[in-house]
Parts: C-alpha cells; sequence; structure tokens
C-alpha cells in the first residue's frame, strides 16, 4: 500500500534534520489532540523503516475538566500501540492572570526534563501549517516587527523540531478518517473570547472568502520569507557585535557608528542578549538605547533582568544589580592558535591540547566516531581556516554532529551535567567561526571525516597535573 501524502511529508522534514536516524531516540508530545495523534502515528510508520525508537510525553495541566480524560486517553493509545508513555500532573496556580504562559513554560520545562531523563536528541510538537498562518496573523495585528512575523521555527534550540508545519489542517483530518484513528477535542478551542480563536474561526475565513483563498498558504510563505532574512540578518549583527563589543561589559559607541544605521538595534540587543542573556526586550528599550547612543540623553537605562546600561565618553557600559556582572568581569578568557604537531599548555584552565601532524587516513567511518569523549578527528584538508582555541563565551552555538540545526553550547553543557567553574574555562576547539568540537560534550559537523576524507588530524584535551 502506498505511503500516504502526510508521512511522506513528516519523513521529508526528518531527513532535513537528521543525516541518519538510526539508533536516534525520539520524544514526540502527545496532547491526545487531532495534530499530536496525527503526528504520533506517522512517526510509527516510519520508525521501523528508519531505525530511531519513540516516546510519548503528556503534561497534564490541569486547567479543564476534561484533562484527566484526555491523560487516560493518550496512557490507552500507548498501551495498544506498545510505547513508553512519560505523564506529569500540574497544580495550575489559583491566579488565572497569565496562565497561558505558564502552561507554555510549564511545557517546556517537561520537556526538557524528559530529554534530559530518557536522553532523547530531539522532541518533535504537532504546530501545523494552520498555527504557523494564525501566529503571524496573530502577531501582524499586535504590531510585530520581522522577527514576530518569521512566525514559528522548524525547529527550535536544536532539539524541538515540527514535523508538520508544511501539513495543512485539512490534510490532518483526512489522515485520522482514513486511519481510523480517535482523537480528543478541545472544546476550548472554539471559544472565541479567545483572540487566537477568533482569529482561526472568524477573521481567517473571513479573509479567504472575501479577499484570497490561499491567504494561509501566503501568509506561511511570508513568514518562511522573512524567516530566511531574519537568519542573515542575525549573522550579520552577530558578526557586528563580535566586532563592536569590548569584552566583557562594554561596547564601543565608535565603532557602533561605522556599522549600518539599520543594523544597530539589532546589534544592541544581541550585545544584551549574549552578554547577559537579557531577552525581555522592547521597542522602548531599543529606541532609548538609540537615544542614549547618538547622545541625546545622559544617565542610564534600565532593563528587564535587574541591569541597566550607562553611557562613559565613547562607551556603553552594561552593569548588573548583585554578583552576576563581578562573576562576568572575573572571568578568565583566552584563545590560542593550534596547529598540526602542536602541543598547547593552557594556564588559565588547567589544560594540555594536542593535534597530531595530518596522517593518511583508511578507517571507516564508524572508527572516525571515538568513544573517548576528549579525542576527536579532523579532516586535515576541511579544516581551510584558522583553527584555535578558546574558553565558552555567552552565545556560543555548534552544529552537533549529524543535526541540521545549531544548539546553545550553554544546553550542551547542561545536557553533559558540566559543572559550572568547569564551563568558564573548558577548551572548544573552533575552526574560524565555527565551533568544531565542545571536548567531552559534543562533536561539531565542522571538518568531519566523511566518505571522501584522505588526510586526518586527531586532537587531544587532558587536564593538566594539579601543581
Amino acid at each position: 500500500m502506498p505511503t500516504h501524502r502526510l508521512v511522506r511529508k513528516v519523513a521529508a522534514v526528518l531527513d532535513r534534520f537528521f543525516v541518519s536516524l538510526q539508533g536516534t531516540r525520539l520524544g514526540v508530545a502527545v496532547s491526545g489532540g487531532p495534530d499530536s495523534v496525527a503526528l504520533l502515528s506517522a512517526l510509527m510508520v516510519l520508525a521501523p523503516q528508519r531505525g530511531f525508537s519513540l516516546f510519548v510525553l503528556h503534561l497534564n495541566h490541569g486547567l479543564r475538566q476534561e484533562a484527566d480524560e484526555e491523560e487516560h486517553r493518550v496512557e490507552m493509545l500507548c498501551r495498544q500501540w506498545q510505547l513508553p508513555c512519560i505523564v506529569e500532573r500540574l497544580v495550575p496556580s489559583s491566579k488565572r492572570k497569565g496562565i497561558e504562559s505558564w502552561a507554555r513554560t510549564e511545557r517546556y520545562r517537561f520537556f526538557r526534563m524528559v530529554r534530559d531523563q530518557y536522553r532523547l536528541n530531539a522532541v518533535a510538537v504537532a504546530h501545523t501549517l494552520d498555527d504557523q498562518a494564525e501566529t503571524v496573523l496573530f502577531r501582524l495585528l499586535r504590531g510585530s516587527a520581522r522577527r514576530g512575523l518569521a512566525g514559528i521555527p522548524a525547529m527550535r534550540e536544536g532539539w524541538i523540531i515540527r514535523p508538520l508545519l508544511d501539513c495543512t489542517r485539512q490534510e490532518i483530518m483526512a489522515y485520522l478518517a482514513a486511519q481510523a484513528l480517535p482523537f480528543a477535542t478541545d472544546a476550548s478551542n472554539l471559544d472565541t473570547r479567545y483572540a487566537r480563536n477568533k482569529i482561526r474561526h472568524l477573521l481567517l475565513p473571513l479573509l479567504e472568502k472575501e479577499f484570497s483563498p490561499q491567504i494561509r498558504r501566503h501568509l506561511v510563505a511570508l513568514a518562511n520569507i522573512f524567516r530566511e532574512e531574519e537568519n542573515w540578518l542575525e549573522d550579520l549583527a552577530e558578526a557586528a557585535r563580535v566586532r563592536v563589543q569590548d569584552p566583557p561589559l562594554t561596547l564601543s559607541l565608535a565603532r557602533l557608528s561605522t556599522e549600518p544605521e539599520a543594523l544597530r538595534p539589532r546589534i544592541l540587543r544581541r550585545w544584551l542578549e549574549q552578554t547577559v542573556q537579557v531577552h525581555d526586550l522592547a521597542f522602548p528599550h531599543l529606541e532609548s538605547l538609540r537615544v542614549l547612543c547618538a547622545g541625546h540623553r545622559q544617565g542610564s537605562i534600565d532593563l528587564p533582568g535587574g541591569c541597566y546600561v550607562r553611557r562613559e565618553g565613547n562607551h556603553l557600559r552594561l552593569e548588573m544589580k548583585g554578583e552576576r556582572a563581578a562573576s562576568l568581569q572575573s572571568q578568565t578568557r583566552y584563545c590560542y592558535r593550534l596547529a598540526p604537531g602542536q602541543k598547547i599548555m593552557i594556564e588559565e584552565g588547567g589544560w594540555q591540547v594536542a593535534m597530531t601532524p595530518p596522517f593518511e587516513w583508511k578507517d571507516s567511518l564508524e572508527r572516525a566516531c571515538s568513544s573517548d569523549l576528549w579525542q576527536a578527528l579532523f579532516d586535515a584538508e576541511a579544516i581551510t581556516g584558522t583553527l584555535f582555541v578558546r574558553n565558552f563565551q555567552l552565545g556560543d552555538r555548534i552544529r552537533p554532529l549529524g543535526m541540521q540545526g545549531h544548539k546553545k553550547v550553554q544546553d550542551v553543557f547542561v545536557d553533559a551535567k558540566v559543572p559550572l567553574a568547569c564551563r568558564r574555562v573548558l577548551p572548544l576547539v573552533v575552526i574560524d567561526t565555527a565551533i568544531a568540537w565542545v571536548p567531552g560534550c559534543v562533536r561539531g559537523e565542522a571538518a568531519k571525516i566523511t566518505g571522501t576524507t584522505r588526510r586526518a588530524c586527531q586532537v587531544t584535551v587532558i587536564p593538566l597535573p594539579e601543581k
């Protein structure tokens, strides 16, 4: 029997994210509703073919009377399909204000906890093409800028994936009917007192009828274009941030003024996000910073998270209340070039890093994946730029071996349970601007051994003996 179109779409997304699915441990967030049941069913079809295993995640927020019944439905489905089911029940706050934000925060906390506990490679969630269209329209009505109009990403943080983003709700319902699959219906999704439901049931149907039958796909196409442009602009802003920032907490206004004016607000935002992880910046904050940069106001600007920015001559200085800024200022920083055949001693962190001269590579790809997390092999001919060793900086990202997206090195440390004191001094192997290896944790895609590799180098990291 030919594979259903929805299953083929899910397979195409997985192939985009994973070089190989063999041995992958994939979590699936299942609420019991139509979207998540369809996603789980499609993955069930693909799992034996691609060699990955599934784990069902269900979070009972306790917000509706039907929540316990939906939990029971998911558990019954997992027993029927012989799948492991991880369930957590929450007791919601009596305060109803901000309940949606609370539910979302708890949901991703649960995903992260299960990912760590069960060593999952990724967690799949069931957002659809219709969800994407509704999100873009909702943000457009709220006055969001380009960043918000980029919509829901197909991958988040390198481990949350959305295989149904190319599937419409109509396709999902047709698939469920064809497979005779049961699902739960959330009555609150029909309540038009909520803005998103009003968009779904009133505004979008009106736009389809009176203006464009393809409005949903037009909105999704808009999001895709904005996301591509947003990624490009963010790369430009990050490169500029490195040029204008004087680590750890100062930014040069002279160098900022040489950057394109349209890029400067992004540079300022990335400076704050990457330096002290401030993520709740709004337009008024950035506008105040622009005025401060131009010299049209004096004093300091308070920002979310208990930090503030003040101007000192031709520099902006970031300060925080409490001890966090002192910790950032006192952090040891180092950076050393590493060449084939060289051994370096990193006294600041207490490490020895050695790189062999290039040698002929005749082994299999399996042999390239060493079980020793403190050794890594590199394709000598793929190292076209400068290879150096430096310690962690806020905002560092790595593209893990076998993955299409990037992951924060901070999350890599959390996953590997690296002690906080070690994170600050652990040597990272970097090729130009790409982090190629986090020793003891994860190998990156940069300069990996492939079927065409002819010459290789091995890098070894060992701690220096205590004095």
